[in-house]
C-alpha cells in the first residue's frame, strides 16, 4: 500500500466513522469546563484571563490557556471550535500511530488495519468527544515520539524543536509530566545525540527555563516549587478516603486524624468552616471566589491551602498507623486501570448513545464479561473480600495483554532488531507507559483507566510491532 494512499484512507476511515458515531447521537460534551476542578471560572477565563492563568495553582497553564482563547475567540460557539480540535487532533494521531508502525518495520496493510480498529473505537470516539486533556495529552505523546524518531535519524534541528515542544506541552497541560520528566527528557536526548550537544542545549533550555519559571512563580506567591498544588488533595483521596467508616470515625475519636479529611473532595466550602479559619480576601477573584459562575467548588482558592495541610499530616498519620488503607488504594487503582477506556462514569451524555456497540467491543476486544458501571456494586464485592469476584468486571484481556505487550517490547530492544532510531523510539514508548503507570496506581485510586487511555495509542504501536515479529516467525517456520 503506497504511503500516501494509506494517510488518505486512513483519514477517510476516520471520517466515516465519526459520520457513523454522530447518526448514532454522540455528541461533544463540552460539560467538563463548567463543574471540573481542572477548568477556571469560564467566566475568569472570557473576562480575566492573563491575571486567572498568573494565579492559578492547582493546575500548569496550558489547558486553561487553550481553553480561555477558544472562549474569547468563539464566545457563541466555544462548543464547535473544542470539537473541531479534537477532530484535528484525533486525525493526526490516527496518522501519527501508523507512521510509528511503519518506520518500526511493521507492514503497511497490518499498520493500517491496527490504526483503523483503534481510531473508530468506542472509548477513543468517546474521548474526542470529551473536554478533558486526555485526547490532547494523547495526541501529544505520539506527536513526541514520531519527533524523537526523526532527530535521532537525521539529527535535524526542526525535529529536535519539535521534539521539545511537544515535551513543553505536555508539562504543560498535565501535571503527571512534571519538571523532572521534562529534565530527564532532555538529558535522553542529550545522551543520544551527542554530535548535536549545542543544538540540544540551546532547543532544551528554552522549555526548562519556562517551566522553572512557572514553578518558580508558585514558590514565590504560594510557597511550593512545583507545577501543580494538588498533592495533598492526592494524599487525601488514596488514604483516608479509603478507611472504613468505622476506622475513620476511631482515627478522628482519637484525634489521629482530623474530621477536615472526612470531609468528600468537592464539597462547597463552607463545609470546611467548623475546621478551617476564613481566608484572608486577596482581591483576586481566582483565588477569593468560593463557587465559579456555574455553581462549582473553586479549588483554587486560597482556603485549600490550609485544607492541603491537614489532608498531608493525615495521609502522613495514615501511611505509619495503618498502612492497609493505602494497599486498598493500590488494589483500586490497578483495577480501574485495565478498565477498556470507554467504561468512566462521566461518559453518561454519550456512552448511553452507543452501549450496545462499546459493550461488544469490551466484551470481545478486552474480556470485559461483566458491566462494571454500578461502581457501589463493586465496592460491595471489595468490601466482601471477595477479590475473584471483580475480574469478570475489568478488562481480563487487557491485564494479560497489556503487560505482554510492555515485555515484548522491551524483548525486541534487547534482539537488536531494529535500527539504533526505531530501538531508540521503543524504548521511549515503553518508558512513558511505565512511567504513566506507575504515577497514575501509585498516586491515584479512580479513574486510572484514564490516565492510562493517552498510553494505548503508545501500545497499539507495541503491538503492531508483537503482531509483525509472530508472523515472521510463522513464514519462517513454514
Amino acid at each position: 500500500m503506497k504511503q500516501r494512499r494509506a494517510y488518505l484512507f486512513l483519514l477517510m476511515v476516520f471520517t466515516i466513522s465519526r459520520i457513523i458515531y454522530y447518526w448514532l447521537g454522540v455528541r461533544f460534551d463540552v460539560r467538563p469546563i463548567f463543574h471540573f476542578f481542572q477548568f477556571i471560572d469560564p467566566a475568569l477565563l472570557k473576562d480575566r484571563l492573563l491575571e486567572s492563568l498568573l494565579y492559578l495553582h492547582v493546575q500548569p497553564p496550558g489547558f486553561n490557556l487553550y481553553v480561555g482563547l477558544i472562549l474569547k475567540l468563539f464566545p457563541a460557539h466555544y462548543a464547535a471550535a473544542f470539537h473541531a480540535v479534537h477532530l484535528l487532533a484525533g486525525a493526526a494521531s490516527c496518522c501519527l500511530i501508523y507512521h510509528l508502525m511503519r518506520v518500526c518495520a511493521v507492514s503497511s496493510r497490518l499498520a493500517f488495519l491496527l490504526s483503523s480498529i483503534f481510531t473508530a473505537s468506542p472509548g477513543v470516539v468517546l474521548f474526542e468527544n470529551f473536554m478533558l486533556y486526555e485526547y490532547m495529552v494523547m495526541f501529544l505523546a505520539l506527536a513526541a515520539s514520531a519527533a524523537l524518531y526523526h532527530l535521532i535519524r537525521s539529527g535535524s534541528l526542526v525535529y529536535i524543536l519539535a521534539f521539545f515542544a511537544a515535551v513543553l506541552a505536555l508539562t504543560l497541560v498535565r501535571n503527571v509530566f512534571h519538571l523532572v520528566y521534562l529534565l530527564g527528557m532532555a538529558l535522553f536526548v542529550l545522551c543520544a545525540m551527542k554530535d548535536r550537544r549545542k543544538q540540544v542545549v540551546l532547543a532544551g533550555a528554552v522549555p526548562l527555563l519556562l517551566l522553572a519559571g512557572w514553578c518558580s512563580k508558585n514558590l514565590v506567591l504560594f510557597g511550593t516549587f512545583s507545577s501543580s498544588t494538588w498533592l495533598g488533595m492526592t494524599l487525601n483521596a488514596i488514604t483516608s478516603h479509603q478507611l472504613t467508616k468505622t476506622e475513620a470515625a476511631d482515627f478522628v475519636r482519637r484525634g489521629v486524624i482530623s474530621p477536615v479529611s472526612l470531609i468528600d473532595a468537592g464539597a462547597p466550602i463552607a463545609s470546611y468552616r467548623p475546621y478551617i479559619g476564613a481566608a484572608r480576601a486577596t482581591g483576586v477573584p481566582i483565588l477569593d471566589e468560593e463557587l465559579t459562575a456555574a455553581g462549582a467548588t473553586n479549588f483554587n482558592n486560597t482556603v485549600f491551602f490550609a485544607i492541603q495541610r491537614h489532608y498531608e499530616e493525615d495521609a502522613i498519620e495514615i501511611l505509619k498507623r495503618h498502612p492497609s488503607a493505602y494497599l486498598r488504594s493500590v488494589e483500586a487503582a490497578w483495577f480501574s486501570y485495565f478498565l477498556p477506556s470507554s467504561d468512566f462514569p462521566f461518559f453518561d451524555l454519550n456512552r448511553p448513545r452507543i452501549l450496545a456497540l462499546d459493550r461488544f467491543v469490551n466484551f470481545v476486544f478486552f474480556g470485559q464479561f461483566e458491566d462494571a458501571s454500578d461502581r457501589k456494586k463493586l465496592r460491595s464485592l471489595a468490601a466482601q473480600g471477595n477479590k475473584a469476584a471483580l475480574i469478570p468486571y475489568t478488562g481480563t484481556f487487557l491485564l494479560i495483554g497489556l503487560p505482554a505487550l510492555w515485555f515484548s517490547g522491551v524483548r525486541e530492544i534487547k534482539s537488536k532488531a531494529l535500527d539504533r532510531p526505531a530501538s531508540i523510539l521503543i524504548g521511549f514508548l515503553l518508558f512513558n507507559i511505565a512511567y504513566v503507570a506507575v504515577v497514575a496506581n501509585f498516586l491515584s485510586c479512580f479513574e486510572n483507566n484514564r490516565y492510562r487511555f493517552p498510553c494505548d495509542a503508545l501500545f497499539v504501536v507495541l503491538a503492531g510491532l508483537a503482531a509483525e515479529r509472530a508472523r515472521g516467525l510463522r513464514w519462517a517456520k513454514r
